[in-house]
């Protein structure tokens, strides 16, 4: 009775109370992607704080959005469609523009929600406002809880926007969190606003990558945590290596996990997980003739759980 209570005094429709969560997610999921808005939102990470403003217009079923930091080093992505380019003043806030491409909040959520089933457990959480709206909030919990990160979204019932999500450990510690601060549904009013400002760019291709269906024919990968499929696989000749690393990038939905193979050489060591800013980690370890390097955004019994399981079978 109080719950009913609560939904009818926040003005929240009973029928959103009563559908599917998981129904309701992937609306979030379409939402955070394609809803046509002006807003300012900010990005928690550890002791950093920083603020965005986000234009995003929607015509014809083409999405079109340009979002601009407002504090640090100035710099500008652009979407358009599905085609990503950063832009900035100078060479060096074009680097840090490519850093902000990893996360588009408020499309922190993979398009088909139902991929999250294997590995997290959805519920409701309590109501709450946020940027002086009423919303509620989605709750995914890992069903591994020391391996994964959770989050928590919370979603406008009107429009099925997410404005705020916040990825916590298994300790309730928020890892990361973005919010929107101002928004406005619709269309922006000017079509400048979507317009580029500064002169460097960079294309960084799609916002968002199909994943592949099966690993490259000469590999074979086995022990990857259940719920993570292969997104690409590439060849990469990095600095200070003397022959190609393979590259493998993985994802679950919610967290990325990138596996790199390389042939060993000498006595290369194995090396613990060490967590960074973010909730961002490494670790390694030398397995035969074989050195594997997982970097990720994973808990660190997560990554350990990774580097001890994983195994690469090269044919």
């Amino acid at each position: 009775m109080v719950k009913f209570a609560g939904y009818l005094l926040l003005g929240i429709p009973l029928l959103a109370a009563a559908e599917s969560d998981w129904d309701l997610l992937q609306k979030a999921a379409q939402a955070g992607r394609h809803q046509a808005l002006s807003g300012s939102y900010t990005h928690h990470v550890d002791d950093e704080l920083e603020t965005f403003r986000l234009y995003r217009a929607q015509e014809g079923g083409v999405v079109r959005e340009r979002r601009e930091s407002m504090d640090g080093m100035p710099r500008e992505l652009v979407r358009d469609d599905n085609e990503l380019t950063c832009y900035a003043p100078d060479t060096k806030a074009l680097s840090a523009a490519k850093v902000n491409a990893i996360k588009l909040f408020p499309a922190i959520l993979p398009e088909r929600s139902q991929d999250l089933k294997s590995a997290y457990v959805l519920s409701r959480g309590k109501l709450d406002r946020v940027a002086r709206r009423d919303c509620q909030w989605l709750l995914l919990t890992p069903k591994e809880a020391n391996l994964r990160y959770g989050l928590k979204v919370c979603v406008d019932p009107a429009s099925a926007l997410p404005l705020k999500t916040v990825t916590h450990d298994v300790k309730g510690a928020v890892i990361e969190q973005f919010a929107f601060s101002d928004l406005t549904l619709g269309n922006p009013k000017e079509r400048a606003l979507l317009r580029p400002r500064f002169k460097y760019s960079l294309a960084l291709g799609a916002a968002v990558s199909a994943p592949q269906e099966v690993v490259p024919a000469d590999f074979e990968i086995r022990g990857m945590p259940t719920g993570f499929r292969l997104l690409r696989y590439a060849t990469r000749q990095l600095p200070g290596h003397d022959s190609p690393v393979s590259h493998f990038v993985y994802t679950d939905g919610l967290a990325k996990l990138s596996l790199f193979v390389e042939a060993g050489k000498g006595e290369a060591d194995s090396h613990p997980a060490v967590i960074g800013p973010g909730g961002l980690g490494l670790a390694s370890r030398r397995l035969g003739n074989q050195v594997l390097t997982v970097v990720g955004d994973l808990p660190e019994q997560g990554l350990e759980n990774v580097i001890n399981t994983v195994r690469v079978i090269k044919k």
